[in-house]
């Protein structure tokens, strides 16, 4: 298991080191629904700035979006260990959309952070989208337990915090090849990040920024598990 600061390299504490040396936060941008709510400064800034603090690791000045085209231009090896999606509408994508989305997580070993924004049209949105991501591998859906390594490291979280249980009150996350390859957040955490917090109590937006850090964390640390291996394979 990783620790906060294990690794040789220099790149945010873990030994693969991330691009440029700091832990970046990506947004992807979609057709059909309101990608990019709460975007940038006053949520998922907050967030990322909360992880640097938490875990000493550098991060970057600010956060980015990309379209799922454009992620697949970061080359296996270099692309970002987990990327971020949220919204309370629909999500349209087309079948090379979908395909973009299998390689990242399979083959590039990245790892989807998804978040309720406020329904359960998104709910039903993401679901069918990973459904098409995933078809034919035999993984669906499973409630991610508390006792969970993510749940774990660095904070443990005795109860899973949200805003409003717009998907229900369980984490979900499909697994393969035991690693989380997609994390689903069912009740707008990210409203929680954001300045003023929606209104709820310092218990739970504290609760909120803490598992953004373990999920954040846990696609890192994976991450270099595999790079660390990759490497071996090499030598």
């Amino acid at each position: 298991e990783y620790v906060i600061g294990q690794g040789k390299g220099t790149g945010a504490g873990f030994s693969g080191g991330t691009h440029r040396g700091k832990v970046r936060f990506i947004r992807l941008e979609y057709r059909g629904g309101d990608w990019d709510q709460d975007f940038g400064v006053g949520a998922d800034l907050n967030m990322l700035l909360r992880y640097g603090v938490e875990t000493g690791h550098p991060v970057a000045d600010k956060t980015e979006s990309r379209t799922i085209e454009e992620l697949s231009r970061f080359p296996v090896g270099k692309s970002p260990p987990m990327v971020y999606i949220t919204g309370q509408r629909g999500i349209e994508v087309n079948k090379r959309e979908i395909e973009i989305l299998r390689e990242y997580i399979l083959d590039k070993h990245g790892m989807i952070f998804a978040d309720n924004g406020g329904s359960t049209t998104f709910d039903g949105a993401f679901k069918s989208l990973m459904s098409k991501v995933l078809e034919g591998t035999g993984v669906y859906p499973v409630k991610v337990p508390l006792d969970d390594q993510i749940h774990r490291i660095p904070f443990t979280l005795p109860f899973l915090p949200y805003v409003a249980p717009h998907g229900g009150k369980d984490a979900l996350g499909w697994k393969v090849d035991g690693r989380w390859v997609v994390y689903y957040h069912p009740g707008d955490i990210g409203d929680a990040w954001a300045d003023g917090h929606a209104g709820v109590k310092q218990d739970i937006w504290q609760a909120c920024y803490q598992l953004g850090t373990n999920v954040i964390f846990y696609a890192h640390a994976e991450y270099n598990k595999w790079l660390d291996a990759q490497k071996k394979e090499d030598e």
